[in-house]
């Protein structure tokens, strides 16, 4: 799908060709798309390196901006193969690789030179809070490394002329209720590690669901959504690291933003 919703950067004024992936590595107990990342979706179908190459293809001539892989980490070795099939086919555009952070380094290392763009969250710095959440406590430690391997293949973000990005990294962080001084941490460690090379997006729109899977049950602190107030502290906390490479959400930009999948 062109996808509208990303950072201005990426979806730009025609959209981000993204391609969603079932499945992923971490088992968020709020995850907003989980008919996805559990693997239920009724619009998945199964593609092989070269099908995979013709939809990427496709959405290009749709004017998608680039490409958008997300959620892709558990399946590198078949990426890796279809991007090069793509390019070798004429595709131009740049490709991203939306994640949740939490990648083996080994794994992200096959995809240097075919990867223009990482989009990585970095969600917790806790690792109580990470154990509790998404049964990893070592998620910080794990993400961190990954996204210092990110940026060690693509450098200081690079745009074009019309403010599009064509290299870098843009780290995302979604903020939850009751967790400022979490975030606080995450920011710090971005600001304090790679300062104005990369973007930081800092994300308002967590929203509470009503889960159907017994790992998915939320904690009580996560059953309402992140008060404003918070968020504009986060947000005046960024700013005064200095951070002007960044993104900020406005109030109640959460559910416009969630892609449904049919």
């Amino acid at each position: 799908m062109l996808h509208f919703g990303e950072e201005p950067p990426i979806s730009g004024s025609r959209g981000s060709g993204a391609v969603f992936f079932e499945g992923c590595s971490l088992r968020c107990c709020f995850c907003q798309n989980f008919s996805v990342s559990r693997g239920e979706s009724a619009a998945g179908i199964k593609m092989d390196a070269e099908v995979l190459a013709d939809a990427y293809i496709n959405l290009e001539s749709k004017g998608a901006h680039n490409i958008n892989l997300v959620t892709a980490g558990h399946f590198i070795p078949t990426i890796a193969e279809s991007i090069t099939i793509a390019k070798d086919k004429g595709l131009k555009i740049p490709f991203v690789m939306n994640s949740g952070g939490y990648e083996n380094v080994s794994s992200l290392q096959i995809l240097e030179g075919l990867v223009d763009i990482y989009m990585p969250d970095l969600k917790f710095y806790s690792p109580v809070l990470s154990r509790k959440l998404c049964m990893a406590p070592d998620y910080f430690e794990v993400a961190t490394k990954a996204i210092e391997e990110m940026y060690r293949q693509t450098g200081p973000v690079v745009l074009d002329g019309d403010g599009l990005m064509k290299r870098g990294v843009i780290v995302r962080h979604l903020m939850l209720p009751g967790k400022l001084f979490d975030t606080k941490k995450v920011l710090d460690y971005l600001c304090d590690t790679f300062g104005n090379n990369i973007y930081i997006s800092l994300m308002n729109q967590y929203t509470p669901f009503d889960y159907k899977y017994p790992d998915m049950r939320l904690p009580e602190f996560l059953q309402r959504k992140l008060p404003q107030n918070t968020y504009d502290c986060a947000a005046d906390y960024l700013s005064n690291k200095g951070q002007y490479n960044a993104f900020i959400q406005e109030d109640a930009s959460g559910d416009e933003l969630l892609p449904e999948f049919k």
